[in-house]
């Protein structure tokens, strides 16, 4: 299964049986779905940070002749070469709305990322040449991921919360595939520190 994501959530996909990577791009949600839907890609990871508004407490983002299956909960961190930066890289506005919305509630200060800095090794090279923050979820990547970047987590940290959904063909739900990654994604993400599991069969 060609499944896509972005820089933030690739680390998922490392090593996935069944799964063909394909290069982490910073998309908005229908983006996403229209992907899915025209069978460029047969599923995404999409975060709730890719929409363009806020849900009420157990809604679930729907397109037509899709399956949006949520994945469970993650935290994102701010990390920088110091604690102490007040302006954080963030990819284009269309493609994580709510989550520039999010950190400037904050008073944080935001920088564009530029659109072909998708790859993770790039983003975090021009954060380091500006000393700026960017987003991390240290909960997958571990801390020792920070200290071979020589990277910390800032001193102010909003809670930055997602919600995360695979978008699959409605079709193609029920393939072994399909549950397949499906089982090992949620498998992951639960083992993640902090986070509520998701309930089992949900």
């Amino acid at each position: 299964m060609r499944i896509g994501t972005d820089a933030l959530h690739q680390s998922l996909l490392l090593g996935m049986a069944g799964v063909q990577l394909v290069p982490p791009r910073f998309r908005g949600a229908v983006h996403w779905a229209e992907l899915v839907l025209h069978g460029l890609l047969d599923g995404a990871i999409v975060s709730s940070f890719c929409l363009e508004n806020l849900l009420h407490s157990g809604q679930v983002p729907k397109w037509d002749g899709l399956a949006t299956l949520p994945l469970g909960q993650l935290g994102l961190d701010l990390v920088g070469v110091t604690p102490h930066l007040r302006r954080v890289l963030l990819p284009h506005k269309s493609a994580t709305p709510l989550l520039r919305q999010a950190v400037g509630w904050h008073g944080l200060g935001v920088e564009q990322q530029p659109s072909a800095c998708q790859e993770p090794e790039a983003w975090i090279q021009l954060a380091r040449e500006r000393r700026l923050a960017m987003p991390a979820c240290i909960d997958l990547l571990g801390t020792n991921w920070l200290a071979a970047n020589g990277l910390v987590r800032l001193a102010q940290q909003p809670p930055l919360i997602e919600q995360l959904w695979l978008l699959l063909p409605q079709g193609a739900v029920d393939t072994k595939a399909a549950r397949q990654c499906l089982r090992l994604l949620r498998a992951q993400i639960n083992k993640a520190p902090g986070i509520q599991a998701l309930p089992q069969g949900v």
